[in-house]
């Protein structure tokens, strides 16, 4: 299909869902999800917060890693965690502790499957 023909293609062609009209725009953007990326940090927990499940951690510095120093992590009610070698949970973790955290990003949230920390 040329250029000029697949712009107006999308430019004309509507969607309807449900006796909504869409434009192409938005029913293609409902239609492509954000596939979630193995993510991990290993640093030092910087913050703790019980009340809404997150951990603050401060990365160590790598040469020429661009990625932000410090990530917040969600954790959720399948998120194991682990204090110096035995089972636990967030109300373990201090600030200061050396922590190693897997899980998951989808788009800017990350979510914690495993917490790893060690005095």
């Amino acid at each position: 299909m040329s250029r000029r023909l697949h712009r107006a293609a999308g430019l004309i062609a509507v969607a309807v869902a449900g006796g909504q009209i869409l434009a192409p725009g938005n029913a293609w953007a409902a239609a492509t999800t954000t596939p979630a990326v193995a993510v991990s940090a290993v640093g030092t927990v910087t913050s703790v917060r019980t009340a809404d499940s997150t951990l603050v951690v401060t990365r160590a510095y790598r040469f020429r890693d661009s990625r932000p120093k410090t990530v917040k992590f969600s954790l959720t009610s399948s998120t194991a965690v682990v204090v110096n070698g035995s089972a636990s949970g967030l109300g373990a973790v201090r600030a200061g502790m050396q922590v190693t955290v897997t899980g998951t990003q989808t788009g800017s949230a990350l979510v914690a499957a495993r917490v790893v920390a060690s005095r």
